[in-house]
């Protein structure tokens, strides 16, 4: 288990869809198959400076829920969400209105 074997880096993702799309509609053994060979490699991924508006615009414009989150060395260090990309959008829309005032 774990590490990747990748060095630090990511070698890429496995989410549901892969699961279904690459191993049980294909009728694959779960227990044979390696990892490597369902997941999605090199995904498009976001880094710690990246702003939640600019991750939310990637996962819309290539339909994904999740992207991963690299540091400046390219290590991942996380994913973040479409939910955690809105809720910090609001959350400036609403500090920018009241700054606004009435």
């Amino acid at each position: 288990g774990g590490g990747g074997g990748g060095g630090g880096r990511l070698a890429g993702v496995l989410t549901a869809k892969d699961i279904t799309r690459r191993l049980v509609a294909k009728g694959l053994s779960d227990t044979l198959t390696d990892v490597g060979k369902i997941m999605t490699p090199n995904p498009i991924c976001v880094s710690l400076q990246d702003s939640a508006i600019e991750s939310l615009t990637m996962m819309v414009e290539n339909h994904f829920q999740h992207l991963p989150v690299l540091d400046s060395s390219d290590a991942p260090v996380g994913f973040i969400g479409v939910a955690k990309c809105l809720y910090d959008a609001i959350r400036r829309l609403e500090k920018a209105e009241a700054a606004r005032g009435p």
